[in-house]
């Protein structure tokens, strides 16, 4: 793998991490088999959750999982963010939304 691909989420409540949580398991059956991506786990942060994968191409991996993430995506459970960067690097770059501005931390 040579992307960490993190997905990040509105919100560090209870009801936002079951919800992640509900989302990364059904990451988890969708990528099986998958030599291309693997989820790595999730992790509150600071008012997020990260969601986090790891990929061979993160922009790949992105346009496939994409719908699966904009079904789950609801009044409850809110992406702000979608980066990656290589897993020996610092710098992320950012996937969704597309008019990003600012710079993405894992939070």
């Amino acid at each position: 793998m040579n992307h960490q691909l993190v997905l990040q989420f509105q919100g560090d409540d209870a009801a936002t991490l079951e919800k992640v949580i509900e989302l990364e398991d059904q990451l988890i059956e969708a990528l099986d088999g998958s030599t291309a991506a693997e989820v790595d786990g999730h992790e509150p942060g600071d008012g997020v959750i990260n969601l986090v994968l790891l990929a061979k191409n993160a922009a790949k991996v992105w346009e496939k999982i994409e719908p699966m993430i904009e079904e789950a995506a609801s009044d409850d459970l809110e992406i702000s963010a979608v980066a990656f960067r290589p897993l020996n690097g610092d710098e992320f770059t950012v996937l969704w939304p597309t008019d990003f501005e600012g710079e993405f931390e894992m939070g």
